[in-house]
């Protein structure tokens, strides 16, 4: 493994460990729509993807972990339940779309840097 494909895991794996913390600390609990909320759900899921999808060996395999962040996004969700905190699917739906943003930015990228 390269260099930089190691310095991009080891941001993905501080981001992941951010990403765990926040979700699953106590905090705010409610049904509420925010848009700032769905945003922050969107960029933490974007910006997991996007490294993820850096650090792959290959495009299906970064579409893998795409898929697999999306999935462990509902899981958050689920185990909110077990901390105090409410199941919500509109962040679901905000994870995953940030997991496609971020697999479809980390294509474009590798794309480019294979032509220059």
């Amino acid at each position: 493994m390269t260099l930089a494909r190691r310095a991009i895991w080891s941001a993905f794996a501080v981001a992941a460990a951010a990403v765990v913390y926040l979700s699953l600390k106590p905090g705010p609990s409610g049904t509420a729509f925010l848009w700032w909320d769905k945003a922050q759900h969107f960029t933490a899921y974007a910006t997991l993807a996007f490294l993820a999808g850096l650090g792959a060996s290959g495009l299906p395999r970064a579409a893998l972990y795409a898929v697999l962040l999306a999935l462990a996004g509902y899981g958050m969700e689920l185990l909110q339940l077990q901390v105090g905190r409410s199941y919500d699917l509109y962040d679901e739906a905000a994870n995953a779309l940030g997991c496609l943003a971020g697999f479809a930015a980390s294509a474009l990228v590798r794309r480019i840097a294979r032509h220059v």
